[in-house]
């Protein structure tokens, strides 16, 4: 077998349930069910509103969660 017949696939529910542990994107609309660009479009309008140092740190660790998804998005789901 080579790599490509060896390697494991997620879901969009996969990714769903572990957006959902995730917890941080709860206030930004969750991700259930999973919708990427939506998230996105969210945690984009946190930086927009941004007004303190808090918001910028929070804007931070939200794009923090969201490249992890990007990155289990398109390495690891089955399309």
């Amino acid at each position: 077998m080579n790599d490509r017949e060896t390697r494991r696939v997620l879901t969009a529910e996969d990714l769903t349930f572990i957006g959902q542990r995730l917890r941080i994107l709860d206030p930004y609309g969750g991700v259930k069910p999973w919708e990427r660009d939506r998230l996105w479009a969210a945690v984009l309008d946190v930086h927009l509103e941004a007004e303190t140092r808090a918001d910028r740190e929070a804007f931070r660790e939200l794009v923090g969660a969201l490249r992890v998804l990007d990155l289990l998005d398109r390495h690891f789901l089955l399309k």
